[in-house]
């Protein structure tokens, strides 16, 4: 099996998903009452979408340094994500 095609439909999902949030203020129903900044969310996924898309990318670098870079940039952006994720659903003051 393919492994970069699965980072690639990740990214796929999670832009069409940040990018519906963003311009109709879209959360999907399970996450309605958790979330309370939805441009954040909606930011929070694209972001994601990109670390996963980079991640993708990563596997096709001819060389090992170059993936090993993106891999590390992938995951510092993933992480950089998750937290936007989580203040995203913090009360609002």
């Amino acid at each position: 099996m393919d492994w970069y095609a699965v980072p690639g439909a990740f990214a796929l999902l999670l832009a069409v998903s940040g990018t519906a949030t963003l311009r109709t203020g879209f959360v999907p129903s399970w996450l309605r009452h958790r979330v309370r900044k939805v441009a954040l969310y909606g930011w929070a996924q694209v972001i994601m979408a990109g670390s996963f898309a980079l991640q993708s990318v990563g596997g096709f670098a001819g060389e090992p340094a170059a993936g090993s870079l993106l891999g590390i940039v992938a995951m510092l952006s993933m992480l950089a994500g998750l937290v936007l994720l989580l203040v995203s659903q913090l009360a609002r003051d």
